[in-house]
């Protein structure tokens, strides 16, 4: 059975660039689009969770959407991050980026509040009314919903459902989802050090955070994997995994590290806002060491 939709390949979940004080940087994520472009990315996610989508109104991230979408200019596929706890910002945030000429949008179930499965259905269902191309996004630390093969069968029931993105640390689900729907769904990788065992079953591509910092380096990265060069994507392994433990074992949050990884390479990732907080200046050290050795 054919795909749903023919995405597939690299797409960079994007920082949100904001001034010191907190306020959107619209200069730098104009550059911060044309740069990730120019890296290779073939899909741009913007406010999804790397984006701090959290942290922003509604209106912030119709703007960040329309700002997006004009540096864009059609180059490559652009996802909107729709993810909200109240369904009526899920569906206005889909029918901004519909108006607006997105190619799809990627969202959570709705988290914190442990949604009943009528809830959760009736949520999708009033997400799917607006018809803009859904990519899921299965996250269950982050929303106490895990979104197996079973659950995404239910889902396929709207239309709209066309991709997933897939973050789950279990081989063994991510075998079984893109046995059941891989040839439905366009299934991509959400944590980057499993980017290879998914692509050998299949995996349609990879939501990839560290081109943010590493750029062309970790695009390579799911390239060489892309078209079977293993020596290489073997080769550069290392560098994304050690990327990744600077993002989720150094206690400090990883979307925190992006953007000060960002900085240190002259890339524009602007500052978090909080609740996030800058590094400290050890932490600073650390993350300077490990991008010594891994971003040249």
């Amino acid at each position: 059975m054919a795909r749903r939709i023919d995405w597939k390949g690299l797409f960079v979940v994007a920082v949100t660039p904001f001034h010191e004080d907190g306020r959107f940087d619209e200069v730098a994520t104009r550059s911060l689009v044309d740069t990730l472009i120019a890296d290779g990315a073939d899909g741009l996610v913007l406010a999804g969770s790397t984006g701090e989508w959290f942290s922003m109104s509604d209106a912030e991230k119709v703007e960040l959407f329309r700002v997006a979408a004009d540096q864009a200019k059609g180059r490559v596929i652009l996802l909107a991050g729709i993810s909200a706890i109240a369904t009526p910002s899920a569906v206005y945030l889909a029918r901004e980026a519909k108006r607006l000429g997105y190619d799809g949008a990627l969202v959570l179930p709705p988290p914190y509040i442990l949604p009943t499965e009528r809830e959760l259905l009736a949520f999708f269902e009033a997400v799917d009314a607006v018809g803009l191309p859904l990519m899921l996004y299965n996250n269950p630390p982050r929303t106490a919903v895990n979104l197996d093969a079973k659950w995404l069968r239910k889902l396929m029931a709207f239309k709209s459902v066309v991709a997933l993105k897939e973050s789950v640390k279990d081989i063994a689900q991510i075998a079984d989802t893109l046995k059941q729907v891989g040839g439905e769904l366009a299934v991509f990788s959400g944590i980057e050090t499993y980017l290879i065992p998914s692509l050998q079953r299949g995996g349609a591509g990879v939501v990839a955070m560290a081109p943010n910092v590493l750029g062309a380096k970790a695009i390579e990265f799911y390239r060489a994997a892309a078209r079977g060069d293993w020596q290489r994507a073997i080769e550069l392994q290392p560098v994304i995994d050690e990327l990744y433990a600077q993002m989720y074992g150094a206690g400090v949050n990883p979307y925190v590290v992006q953007k000060e990884g960002m900085r240190m390479l002259g890339r524009p990732g602007g500052w978090p806002r909080p609740p996030l907080m800058s590094m400290n200046e050890s932490e600073r050290s650390a993350l300077r060491a490990v991008l010594a050795r891994i971003a040249n």
